[in-house]
């Protein structure tokens, strides 16, 4: 699976202290996955106490990373 990071979700990444291996763990072995708006999905997992929440949509064999960020209060 190739993973596609917007620019946007590298500015988030960098303001929120969150990694690719972050995302590629949530991605790979989410602990829930639902549907969005306009087609997309969100991945979301427990990673070092906190839940990470990943937002994407799938394009052939590509995954485009949309936006992630941290849950508050999980």
């Amino acid at each position: 699976m190739e993973i596609i990071y917007t620019d946007h979700t590298r500015i988030r990444m960098n303001q929120r202290d969150i990694t690719e291996a972050d995302i590629k763990m949530t991605l790979g072995s989410p602990d829930q996955i639902f549907p969005s708006f306009g087609g997309r999905k969100c991945a979301r997992k427990m990673i070092k106490g906190e839940t990470l929440e990943v937002v994407f949509v799938k394009e052939n064999d590509q995954t485009i990373v949309i936006t992630t960020y941290w849950l508050e209060g999980d």
